[in-house]
């Protein structure tokens, strides 16, 4: 069964009605709504959009949503009529095919938890187990406030780590156009003029020389190789497993693993601190922020937290048996919050320690890069300068020799 919103005319009480309903199709639902006496002028389907263009809910929405949900349901509306309003304003077409969803099956007396289940490519984990846990004990508000809090968060600290890349992804895309702009136009106009000459060239000169006029007689066929070798491989970046493997490569980088680790700790705390202050076990709530981590090595680790817990250790001394993985501080931080039961609260200090040690280890990393740049691009340009001025030397060389015989 599919869900499609609709836009028709009662022919009773001649209002527009806008509305969602389910049908196996949209000619099913169209004579549905026919039999109940309305005049359909417009209906579309809500389901999600299929392929790897289909469209996704950032984080920042997410967080939007929770807070709003959170404020609505304190106020004392319900699900349906808070989703319904936030529909109306939401830009999002991913976003509003989710609302539209929720606010059609909770009306018929589904779960909010269990709508949200179908759409896990959008609501991970950690989110479905928070508002699971907020139907189920009654303090679905408080869980949405938690959830805000969690994915505001993670969203600073995801745009603190795209924006120390910025500046290393700007610089290397203006090399790459700077490098194609010279072999389009400048090498091609210098390799015509200068292979009319008959004098005698060294080979790297005239391999220069002939690829420089090869790729001025077909730049369109140039064009299209490079821009279709970018695309192939903006298509295979796009492949789950290629993403795996290139992180894989870069975590293992130095200097990017220790903030990369820095990173996983402090996902790891603030998810782990926010489930156990949301009354989530903590047998569970180490299942769940387990997932959070994206070291595949670390994250296999971290799943085998839950069995030690439920067989009576303390979370310490399994972080003990894995002090590689995890800083001595953090251990024993954890280990002074078990003591005074107040885990939830230290962990949520240590996120928000590690939060701070991963801007300033992105900024030194920045300041470190920045030089490395400077001398790449003088590189470059050197490299640039010698290929265009090379050939000049080389015919000049040859006219001498020419003149002189």
């Amino acid at each position: 069964m599919a869900l499609f919103v609709y836009k028709a005319q009662s022919t009773r009480e001649n209002t527009i009605v806008e509305d969602t309903i389910q049908a196996a199709s949209k000619v099913e639902a169209a004579n549905t709504l026919k039999a109940n006496g309305y005049q359909v002028l417009s209906i579309h389907s809500l389901e999600s959009p299929h392929g790897m263009f289909g469209g996704s809910i950032s984080s920042s929405e997410k967080a939007a949503f929770c807070r709003f949900v959170s404020t609505m349901l304190h106020s004392g509306m319900s699900i349906p009529e808070t989703v319904d309003i936030i529909r109306e304003e939401s830009k999002n077409k991913a976003m509003q095919r989710v609302l539209a969803d929720i606010s059609f099956q909770t009306q018929r007396g589904k779960s909010l938890s269990s709508v949200l289940a179908n759409y896990k490519q959008d609501f991970d984990p950690i989110f479905l187990t928070m508002v699971k846990v907020g139907e189920e004990s009654g303090t679905l508000e408080k869980s949405f406030q938690y959830l805000a809090k969690q994915l505001a968060a993670s969203h600073e600290l995801t745009q603190k780590v795209k924006g120390s890349l910025m500046y290393p992804a700007v610089i290397v895309v203006a090399m790459f156009g700077n490098g194609l702009i010279m072999m389009l136009f400048v090498l091609p106009k210098i390799s015509g003029a200068f292979l009319r000459l008959d004098v005698p060239l060294p080979v790297y000169t005239k391999v220069l020389l002939t690829v420089g006029d090869y790729i001025g007689k077909n730049v369109p066929l140039v064009l299209f190789s490079v821009f279709g070798v970018i695309g192939v491989l903006f298509v295979l970046f796009l492949l789950r497993p290629v993403r795996r493997f290139l992180l894989k490569v870069v975590t293992k980088m130095p200097g990017i693993r220790g903030v990369v680790r820095q990173i996983d700790i402090a996902r790891f705390s603030r998810t782990l601190s926010t489930l156990l202050a949301n009354g989530v076990p903590i047998v569970e709530a180490l299942d769940v922020s387990a997932d959070s981590l994206t070291d595949p090595y670390l994250k296999a680790e971290a799943k085998t937290f839950s069995a030690g817990v439920s067989k009576g250790e303390s979370l310490s001394d399994i972080l003990m048996k894995h002090r590689k993985e995890f800083p001595a501080v953090m251990i024993q931080t954890i280990r002074a919050g078990e003591k005074s039961g107040s885990l939830e609260q230290v962990l949520g200090e240590m996120a928000e320690f590690y939060e701070s040690e991963v801007d300033y280890s992105l900024k030194r990393m920045t300041g470190l890069l920045e030089p490395v740049l400077m001398l790449l691009i003088g590189a470059v340009v050197g490299i640039m300068v010698i290929i265009m001025i090379a050939p000049i030397y080389s015919i000049i060389g040859g006219l001498q020799q020419t003149i002189k015989s």
